[in-house]
């Protein structure tokens, strides 16, 4: 992930960098932007899992589960691009830039993106008013935390480290074995050790 603290960004120049650009995947935060660059094969791989798992699961359904593929508007000065994003608004599935309504973020946690995703991301989607459930999925080893609002601006959380724990997402009545998240993912950290 590569930030760009050299110039401060309108919202407006955000976009023609997207536009101008989109074979990239930027995200905007305060006037500054990121370009996002490639993950680990474990990091795309349970990215494509908890994509799979969300598709099939939302199949027939009025959700619509997308990858990081879509940025997700947060406020003037906030677009991220979570690793999976539902929403059940139907206004968001034909928005030409971004959702503006999700239900469920997920982050997939790397390395190089851990203390963003849960230092500055995870505060930005507990305060956005649409955002139900939030899981933060470990890439290094079996470990999952899940964020689910119980009050306007009270967040409830469970953390999961097997493989038969059961992730509930209440917020779309979908539920799944943390085993569907890392099935055929080889962890990072089994490499350090």
């Amino acid at each position: 992930m590569l930030e760009s603290h050299e110039h401060k960004y309108t919202i407006a120049e955000f976009w023609r960098l997207v536009e101008t650009f989109p074979e990239h995947k930027y995200e905007y935060a305060n006037g500054y932007v990121r370009m996002m660059t490639g993950g680990s094969p474990a990091h795309a791989q349970i990215g494509a899992n908890v994509n799979a798992v969300l598709v099939n699961a939302l199949r027939g359904r009025e959700c619509n589960a997308y990858t990081s593929d879509l940025i997700v508007q947060l406020s003037g000065d906030r677009c991220y691009c979570p690793d999976a994003v539902v929403s059940c608004d139907p206004r968001d599935w034909t928005q030409k830039k971004a959702a503006q309504s999700p239900s469920v973020v997920v982050e997939v946690l790397s390395p190089r993106t851990e203390r963003i995703d849960k230092d500055e991301k995870l505060p930005a989607y507990q305060k956005f008013p649409t955002i139900q459930d939030i899981l933060l999925v470990d890439s290094r080893r079996c470990y999952v935390v899940h964020y689910h609002r119980v009050a306007s601006s009270t967040w409830e959380f469970s953390y999961y480290e097997r493989n038969d724990d059961v992730i509930e997402l209440a917020s779309i009545d979908v539920s799944f074995p943390v085993s569907e998240l890392y099935d055929k993912v080889y962890l990072e950290l089994e490499e350090e050790r």
